[in-house]
């Protein structure tokens, strides 16, 4: 038995990197926390409650900060999930799904300001929700299968929401208030919280 050179040793250790950083990226991110989701949507529900109280349903100043408080809700329970389970929280697989989601949150902050400036408020739950929903249907293919499905769900809201915009509150409601909670609580219960 001969004992591996130092070339070989590297060789080795560079290889068995490459082979874990591979691993990593094609697994999916179990670290979503479903209590982090009903977090984000009792939030939700909050924010449509306000907003229907002010009597308008896409209020900035309401929606702005829910939003806020929502991701940090979910970024805080993801954190918890991850180290309770000890999996690696910034895994290739949730890289993977910031870059699907960031896109479409990109686009409904630049549409928000410009449907504002144009006076067509009414459009921003529509708006809101398809895109938020495009992008947990793209970052979802990276994660567990009823990610991607809240996803569909939420784009299909938009796009009612965009053709009734007299429903928007409700679907808002509907959307990033029940639809968080009941993913969540499905999410919590068959992936270990």
């Amino acid at each position: 038995m001969s004992i591996p050179t130092q070339p070989a040793r590297e060789q080795a250790e560079e290889t068995l990197a490459y082979i874990r950083e591979t691993m990593e990226s094609a697994s999916t991110f179990t670290g979503v926390s479903g209590w982090g989701l009903v977090g984000a949507g009792g939030i939700g529900l909050i924010a449509s409650w306000l907003a229907w109280a002010a009597g308008t349903p896409a209020l900035l100043r309401v929606w702005v900060p829910a939003a806020l408080a929502a991701v940090a809700v979910a970024a805080v329970a993801n954190v918890v999930k991850a180290r309770r389970l000890e999996i690696p929280l910034w895994t290739g697989s949730l890289r993977k799904m910031a870059w699907g989601l960031a896109p479409a949150l990109a686009a409904g902050a630049f549409l928000t300001q410009a449907l504002t400036v144009q006076g067509t408020p009414d459009l921003l739950p529509g708006t809101w929700l398809a895109l938020y929903g495009a992008g947990v249907t793209a970052s979802g293919t990276f994660s567990v299968r009823a990610v991607r499905w809240m996803g569909l769900a939420m784009l299909a809201l938009g796009s009612l929401a965009l053709l009734r915009a007299d429903l928007g509150l409700v679907l808002l409601a509907v959307g990033f208030g029940g639809f968080h909670v009941a993913f969540g609580l499905y999410i919590a219960q068959r992936h270990g919280g």
